[in-house]
This record gives C-alpha cells, structure tokens and sequence, in this order.
C-alpha cells in the first residue's frame, strides 16, 4: 500500500461521520477526561462541552445538556477513577454522545522523564490499553452512546520539538483508529489540522487550543455525530478530503 492511499484511508477514518440520525428535541452530552475535556485554554471560558450546545442547537436539537467532567493534569488512572465515583455513573448513562480526551498526560510523563524511560511503542502501547479499558467501561455505563475521542496536537509549535512531536502525533492518531477500527460506535476527533499554527494556541497559555479551535472542534463533532449543518446553510466538505467525484 503506497503512503498517498494509507492517508487517504486514514483521512478517511478519521472523519466518517457516524450514522444520521433525525435530531433528538433533548441531546445530552457527557465531556470527560484532561485539561482539553476541561476546555483549558479557552479564553471564552466555553471550552468543547460549552461550545458544542449552541452548535447543536443550530442543527436543529431543540436542547442540548452538557456536563463536563475534564480535570487539568487528568492521566488515564484518573479519569478510570472518575468513572467509578457514582454522579458520573448517572450522568454518562443518560448521555447521547461522550467526548474523551486522554492519553495525553501520560505521554508526557514518559517522555519527560517523570516516569522510568521506556520504548516510545511500549509507552503507546501501554497509554492505548488504558484508554481501550476506559472505553470499554464507558460502554458498560451506557451501551448506545456515540464515543469521540479527541487525537493530538502540537502544543508547541516555536520549540525544537515540533519536529520530533509532528510524526508522533500521525503516528498517535493512527493507533487510536487502529485501536478501536471495529467499534461502531467510536469515532476519533482529529486536532491536528485544527490546531495547526500558532494563532490557533490560546492566547491565555500558548499551549492549549485557544477559541477558536475549540469552536472547530465543536463543529466537526457535531459533524461526526451526523449533524452535518447549520440551519440554513449547506452542508460542508469533509476538513481533510476533497468532494469525491461524481461516478456517471
């Protein structure tokens, strides 16, 4: 398989949309996990969970309910504590949909030595099961919700290692569509191409996505889950692929 057709695939995996579905009067929304779940960063103060309840109601759902359970510095033990604690049980079992971020804290870790320095594969290997563990725990909680995992970034575009970071986040985002490829109900949010220059950085920290990138990624998650435009306005291309062209 030739590089050009293994990204267009991934492209592809990366942005299906899940099924339609015709948009609920009442829509709940559950965001779980680390300071991107939080909506750090934000100089509005919204972050995903906030922004995503006016973007919803602009497809057509007449009440969107957004809980947000994100915590700055969240590794992947801790959002599988979060999820044992009875009020989130009860709010992620009445959720339509569950927006996760993880992973991300516990890179880090590794790659900045506050853990024993370990094979980059081993790390992502080890990060990719935990997250597989908090999946299926959300499943069991709430058997027909939509799952959007939030893939990476690079949160520092100035330094030296955003030359070193660029393939690593290819390479995360891949795994993550590798990882849950036969899980219908799993879709991966791709950050990359949203946060993909230094204005889109918050102006609060230069690290987190900043406004407006959280209000993009509000939108292709509305997307993915099927609500594909605002009322009033067509629908718009995919954000990594051309229109496909037309078969006679």
């Amino acid at each position: 398989m030739t590089p050009s057709i293994r990204a267009v695939i991934l492209a592809a995996a990366l942005t299906a949309p899940l099924t339609a579905y015709p948009a609920p009067r009442e829509f709940h929304v559950a965001v779980v996990g680390d300071s991107l779940a939080q909506g750090a960063g934000d100089e509005s103060g919204q972050g995903i969970a906030g922004r995503l309840e006016p973007e919803l109601r602009s497809r057509g759902v007449d009440s969107v309910v957004t809980v947000n359970f994100g915590a700055n510095g969240a590794t992947t033990s801790d959002i599988a504590a979060r999820l044992r604690q009875p009020a989130t049980r009860v709010a992620l079992a009445r959720a339509n949909a569950i927006v996760l971020s993880a992973g991300a804290n516990d890179l880090r870790r590794s790659v900045t030595g506050e853990q024993p320095l370990r094979s980059p594969l081993v790390i992502v290997d080890q990060v990719l099961r935990n997250i597989a563990g908090i999946v299926a725990e959300l499943h069991r909680i709430n058997p027909e919700a939509h799952i959007l995992i939030l893939g990476a970034y690079n949160p520092v575009p100035h330094q030296r290692a955003a030359a070193v970071l660029q393939p690593l986040i290819t390479i995360w985002d891949v795994a993550l569509v590798v990882q849950f490829a036969d899980d219908p109900l799993v879709s991966i949010v791709r950050l990359s191409d949203i946060v993909d220059r230094p204005e889109r950085l918050s102006t609060l920290d230069s690290f987190h996505p900043g406004g407006e990138a959280y209000q993009e990624t509000a939108r292709r998650i509305a997307e993915l889950l099927g609500y594909g435009s605002s009322i009033g306005s067509a629908a718009p291309a995919s954000p990594l692929l051309p229109e496909p062209a037309r078969q006679p």
